[in-house]
């Protein structure tokens, strides 16, 4: 990778400006400031409950968002309640088989319909005034329905569809808005680390274990930004690796590692999704080495040995706007209000795979990002104290600069940078101020 960008490539100092000047008839444009040498994000976007509501409406209601796993509505009837913002949502597979999602929601009076996290159901049945609906959101029935007027039209009486429904690799996503582009487009060159992502599982398939949820004093970007920020392991999470060495004389954290050594790369695209990679294998500590070699073996012969390495290397990504793909691990950072934000995490389970590997995938969920977890607790803590912080007066911008002037550029708009770079949060910002900013 070249160590700096060509500089044709970069933007010129008045190419900034009249990049700025040009949205600032926006206020939401203005609180990302981009310069030749400085990325700085006003402290406003973090807090205050109308800058949120604008993003519900302007980012969440109107993009892609992942909505559940294919794994967790499998069979005919299964069904997910999850939300889009802060709209109740519930994913089904219907009993024709095909994917559906509507507002959780009854057409009678708005009464949640369905209060389960997820189960399997021959029909929703409201439990305000029993009506009834099939899993693929039409109308079944009304009790007393003689008691309603002989031309009453029930018709326009099923439940409110999700416009735009799509998959990529397994991972189900809906949108609000029915122009929004098609979900390939969306994902753009972050399909490359998805692909990647799926090849782990070593020809089988994934399979999501239940959920456990934490949730945090804090605004929802806070765990968007800190998903590929190579650059806090070794500071927020000083504590956590020195205990560890108290058990395990030879622990090298990797992400501790690759921040101190600059090891690996962060990727941004201009889709505002962004990657941290380690730029080393996957450590699999648990594991019988005669397992991890056959488990190896499995992907060079599938791939070849230097896809093999690849598809290996330590990877995170973030898919915008809160979708986050960890190697054993998804996450779903769910907004809740401007100061309060919860995450439910999943522990990724390879189909067929042997034991060993799937108990090592569900330990490392629990013990490194689970509630309980030893990175988790350093992270949510940072975020709540972030928020207080960002109260005071005065305090009016916070800085992403890092790398800025040595990320490298590449055909199609991705930006690379090295581990500790803050080249992802950059795309983020860029795409939420695009999604922020009427077009001009």
């Amino acid at each position: 990778m070249s160590a700096t960008a060509p500089h044709s490539m970069r933007p010129s100092r008045s190419r900034s400006r009249h990049m700025n000047a040009r949205l600032t008839s926006s206020p939401f444009a203005a609180m990302v400031d981009e310069q030749l040498n400085e990325f700085r994000v006003a402290t406003a976007a973090y807090r205050g409950p109308e800058i949120f509501e604008e993003e519900m409406r302007n980012i969440f209601y109107k993009t892609w968002i992942y909505l559940c796993h294919e794994s967790e509505i499998a069979e005919p009837g299964d069904f997910k309640s999850t939300q889009v913002g802060t709209r109740p949502v519930i994913v089904t597979r219907g009993r024709e088989g095909a994917v559906h999602a509507f507002l959780n929601a009854c057409a009678h009076r708005g009464a949640t319909l369905c209060r389960e996290e997820k189960g399997n159901t021959r029909s929703f049945v409201c439990p305000y005034h029993g009506w009834s609906f099939r899993t693929s959101g039409e109308l079944l029935g009304i009790p007393d329905e003689a008691r309603y007027p002989a031309g009453f039209d029930k018709s326009d009486k099923n439940l409110k569809p999700l416009p735009r429904i799509a998959s990529y690799g397994g991972l189900i996503f809906g949108s609000f808005n029915p122009e929004v582009e098609d979900l390939e487009v969306f994902l753009g060159g972050a399909r490359r680390h998805i692909d990647i992502w799926l090849k782990r599982a070593a020809g089988s398939c994934y399979r999501l274990a239940t959920s456990h949820k934490y949730g945090f004093n804090g605004n929802w970007k806070f765990q968007a930004e800190n998903v590929h920020d190579g650059y806090h392991p070794g500071f927020v999470h000083k504590s956590a690796f020195n205990t560890v060495r108290k058990f395990d004389g030879s622990f090298e954290n990797r992400e501790l590692r690759a921040s101190v050594r600059q090891q690996g790369y962060t990727r941004g695209y201009p889709e505002g999704h962004g990657t941290l990679e380690a730029g080393a294998p996957l450590e699999s500590g648990g594991i019988d080495p005669e397992v991890r070699q056959a488990y190896h073996d499995q992907l060079a012969a599938l791939y070849g040995a230097e896809e093999a390495a690849e598809i290996l290397t330590n990877r995170q990504f973030l898919i915008f706007p809160n979708l986050v793909i960890f190697d054993f691990n998804i996450r779903v950072v769910q907004p809740i209000a401007h100061d309060r934000t919860e995450v439910y995490s999943y522990p990724v389970m390879i189909e067929g795979a042997h034991d060993q590997i799937n108990a090592n995938r569900m330990l490392d969920a629990q013990t490194r990002v689970g509630t309980a977890g030893i990175l988790s607790v350093d992270d949510i803590d940072v975020f709540a104290g972030n928020q207080n912080a960002l109260k005071a007066e005065g305090f009016e911008w916070i800085t992403l600069s890092r790398g800025l002037d040595k990320e490298e550029v590449r055909p199609g708009g991705e930006r690379v940078g090295v581990y500790s770079d803050e080249t992802p949060q950059r795309a983020f910002w860029r795409m939420w101020r695009s999604k922020m900013t009427p077009a001009c």
